[in-house]
């Protein structure tokens, strides 16, 4: 047989995938139908300790082995519309900090009319890297998106277990996103209330 390269297991309502590949076992969260609201964490982690625990399982009485992970990676995507009614430049300052095109005093040119950019930073006692990646993206009416996609990733260990390192990742993943993104942005898109 040629090799495992990708299989995907949809949960009996599609809202969930499981990706399997060579060296990777992801679970995923997928929006099905307009109304449906992401799960929060917690709901999404325990789900991935049951399909983790299944396939284990299964190696093991199929004799495959016992399953010891490497890596761990935890990600989030975040899809901002743009309003478009101050100008894009104008519109992604009230998303995301990090940007403010009025501060640099550009004598040439004339404000973006998009931007992406990536940011790391590295996690406590060598658990990972924490990446935080804007784009700028249309979506197939034209409405301008910025897509920010926050992941951390690291390495296996013996120092914490499995829920110890998700917990730390979903704590930067949080954190991060308060950081990274203004109160506004915060409160009129996403309705955070902590």
């Amino acid at each position: 047989m040629p090799p495992l390269r990708r299989v995907f297991l949809l949960s009996g309502d599609q809202r969930y995938v499981v990706q399997l590949q060579d060296t990777r076992f992801n679970l995923n969260w997928r929006k099905v139908d307009a109304g449906d609201v992401y799960p929060r964490f917690g709901v999404v982690f325990a789900k991935f300790q049951k399909a983790w625990g299944a396939f284990s399982e299964f190696a093991e009485v199929a004799s495959l082995g016992n399953l010891i992970p490497n890596r761990y990676e935890l990600t989030y995507v975040n899809h901002l519309e743009m309003k478009g009614n101050q100008g894009f430049s104008r519109d992604l300052e009230t998303k995301v900090k990090m940007f403010k095109w009025e501060g640099i005093g550009a004598e040439f040119l004339p404000a973006p009319t998009s931007a992406s950019s990536v940011w790391q930073f590295q996690m406590p006692d060598a658990k990972g890297i924490f990446t935080a990646n804007l784009s700028h993206a249309k979506r197939q009416d034209a409405t301008d998106l910025l897509v920010l996609n926050m992941s951390c990733a690291g390495p296996a260990s013996s120092r914490y277990s499995l829920k110890e390192w998700f917990d730390t990742a979903h704590e930067w993943i949080v954190r991060g996103f308060a950081d990274l993104t203004t109160s506004e942005a915060q409160n009129e898109l996403w309705e955070r209330t902590s």
